[in-house]
């Protein structure tokens, strides 16, 4: 069963309130009497899986080198037997 509490009550107990909720206890807050809105706690998400890439792609393909540099001379991306700059 519900809790029940007014606006009022609820602007002045509204972190107690709120550590009720995400206990899991049902709060309503009632307007003029009337059910108004339900405090509950949000989902947490699930925790993601690997991509269909997961454990193939290096994570250092983008990392300096050991002196802080990035090896900006070399195209890897080109066709080979073909110079990088032609």
């Amino acid at each position: 069963m519900a809790v029940e509490f007014s606006v009022d009550e609820a602007r002045e107990r509204l972190t107690e309130l709120l550590d009720r909720a995400e206990a899991g206890e049902h709060i309503v807050i009632t307007r003029f009497g009337a059910p108004a809105v339900s405090l509950e706690p949000t989902p947490v998400p699930a925790q993601r899986r690997g991509g269909f890439a997961a454990g193939v792609v290096a994570a250092s393909w983008a990392a300096p080198a050991a002196d802080g540099t990035f090896d900006m001379g070399t195209d890897y991306w080109a066709d080979p037997g073909t110079s990088a700059g032609a």
